[in-house]
């Protein structure tokens, strides 16, 4: 182990129980505010992967599209026999 991380340890030694929660409550947060490099890794993968699809099936109706335009036809169909 280094020395610097050595002396930080010591320093962690000696705070109060009170102490010790908080700075474990903001490493936490810390922790999950910055990504490591492997969630960095897969975040850009993950949007190149959406960008290289975007569009490219633009023009296919998503399933509630289909529904929606299903259940109008179905409405238009019960009006005109009305």
């Amino acid at each position: 182990m280094s020395q610097a991380l050595d002396r930080i340890l010591e320093d962690v030694r000696q705070l109060s129980p009170d102490e010790r929660r908080q700075l474990r409550e903001k490493l936490d947060h810390e922790a999950h505010i910055t990504p490591s490099p492997a969630q960095r890794d897969m975040q850009a993968e993950r949007a190149a992967l959406i960008t290289s699809v975007r569009g490219k099936y633009a023009y296919v109706p998503t399933s509630s599209e289909a529904f929606n335009q299903r259940k109008q036809e179905e409405i238009e169909l019960e009006d005109r026999r009305r």
